[in-house]
């Protein structure tokens, strides 16, 4: 029986049409795109990897990815009053790489490399391939899967956790993979390992998939041809160099340190195994991915900014618009190239919060209200009062934390214990924060910030010293980290 799955016709990708969700093929997902309201994938790092690989495709599909400069804005605004993807085009495209779309393709199967039946002595196992299940003797996330009894994954849903897997896969140990007498069982980590990724969007998702492709750049190299994984006619080559980072095709998908293959049922009809190993031994050229912030270290040198479950999306909107921030930050490139096109959409942002290794913490999805318009190439004001605003609010936050943990010492009288203090009172301020943040935003009062979230501040100690007010070294204790937090403020921070 011939085991097949089409990802261009075969429904597998959710989006959201008039708020109700519906599974769509990629062809019908092209072809229909001004009638879906978003993608609506229920896996985070799978919907980040995902909308990368719908930016390349949208580039081949209108011929961006052949224009520079301001050809390609010329073209991108075209394409945006012509309000959806020709479907001509859309069905070139696929009948040019038919063959490449199949899940399950004995030889090329899509996103993956076949080879790794022979060159693995044993598979990795379904559940390594689904982030939320644990595997081997890793901790249990989700839902009590187990390695002896592991639960078949429908052919859609498994084609998800494949590009979650390329772009944020673990570094370490992995299944261990034999090419020419080497055998490694080690692996780097996926591009996008532990980072936060930011999309602008439109008012369709045609619109939010047109915006989202990042003009072509040069690295001033010879790049070689732009190919996405599934145009190159030869797989990769695990001992060689990797794939050249081409623009923006090549950069956008094909930038994986994993090799993956997903092994179908007898039936085809579900996913019961999987290989993930490395995919390269050697290192790949760096490039900068267009939809993450990053940031400078001490050193000179930039890292993506890393998810953190705990913190929420509003404390890095200035990183998004350019305005004057307080940390040496460059903001996600495609925000600059949305600038010029005059939309007043929302970023939505997804974040895996991982190490880089094993531990795969909280995954998240956030969406900011309507901030494309106060980018700094449009509303300067706006894009340095939300900086201002920021600092103000993370040095209020700073302080609380380090007044509080100095009372708590000064109360027991010890100098190394941290005590309950600072976490209550730091819970207690960033939960009301971003109420004061937006009404600051909303109401243009950039300058006025500081001096709110210092009220806020001194509420926090409050309560987190929340006591018996009777016992005068509780009432020192609490007077000490007052004024702790007012003393920084004379020198500034916004107040």
């Amino acid at each position: 029986m011939t085991k097949s799955f089409d990802l261009v016709d075969q429904p597998w990708i959710s989006v959201a049409a008039n708020g109700e969700p519906e599974l769509v093929g990629l062809r019908e997902l092209f072809a229909r795109a001004a009638e879906f309201d978003d993608l609506a994938v229920p896996v985070p790092p799978a919907a980040s990897g995902l909308w990368r690989i719908l930016y390349a495709i949208t580039a081949r599909v209108t011929g961006l990815d052949m224009l520079r400069g301001p050809q390609w804005r010329q073209r991108q605004e075209r394409l945006l009053d012509q309000g959806g993807f020709a479907a001509g085009d859309v069905d070139a495209y696929f009948a040019k790489y038919s063959d490449r779309f199949n899940l399950f393709d004995p030889l090329r199967p899509w996103m993956q490399d076949p080879r790794l039946v022979v060159e693995c002595p044993k598979s990795s196992g379904v559940n390594k391939l689904v982030f939320d299940r644990p595997a081997g003797n890793s901790q249990v996330w989700f839902g009590h899967h187990t390695d002896a009894d592991a639960v078949a994954l429908a052919p859609g849903e498994a084609a998800w956790y494949l590009i979650a897997q390329l772009y944020y896969g673990a570094s370490g140990r992995c299944s261990s993979r034999e090419v020419a007498g080497q055998k490694f069982a080690n692996s780097n980590a996926g591009p996008l390992r532990g980072a936060m990724s930011y999309h602008p969007l439109g008012e369709n998702l045609f619109e939010s998939l047109v915006v989202g492709v990042p003009p072509r750049v040069s690295s001033g190299q010879d790049e070689g041809l732009d190919l996405c994984p599934w145009e190159r006619d030869e797989l990769p080559d695990p001992l060689g160099a990797p794939w050249s980072v081409s623009w923006p095709c090549g950069a956008l998908t094909g930038r994986a340190r994993h090799a993956v293959l997903l092994v179908p049922n007898a039936a085809g009809e579900a996913v019961s195994d999987a290989y993930v190993t490395w995919a390269w031994r050697l290192s790949g050229a760096a490039s900068p991915d267009p939809y993450v912030v990053r940031r400078q270290n001490k050193e000179g040198g930039w890292y993506q900014l890393p998810a953190d479950g705990s913190r929420a999306l509003w404390r890095d909107v200035d990183a998004l618009l350019g305005g004057n921030t307080e940390v040496k930050t460059h903001r996600p490139d495609i925000m600059a190239a949305a600038a010029d096109l005059g939309l007043d959409g929302r970023v939505r942002a997804y974040g895996f919060d991982q190490d880089g290794q094993a531990k795969d913490r909280q995954w998240f999805i956030a969406l900011t209200p309507p901030v494309l318009g106060w980018l700094s190439e449009r509303d300067p004001v706006t894009a340095d009062g939300v900086a201002l605003l920021t600092r103000a609010a993370e040095s209020i936050g700073r302080r609380v934390g380090a007044a509080l943990r100095q009372a708590w010492r000064e109360m027991v009288s010890v100098k190394d214990r941290e005590g309950p203090w600072a976490h209550t009172g730091e819970a207690y301020y960033w939960t009301r924060a971003e109420a004061v943040f937006w009404e600051h935003v909303r109401d243009g009062r950039f300058a006025e910030g500081g001096r709110a979230f210092a009220r806020l501040g001194h509420e926090a100690i409050d309560h987190a010293a929340d006591g018996d007010a009777s016992s005068p070294r509780l009432v020192r204790a609490t007077q000490t980290a007052h004024r702790l937090l007012t003393t920084p403020l004379r020198k500034g921070s916004g107040a």
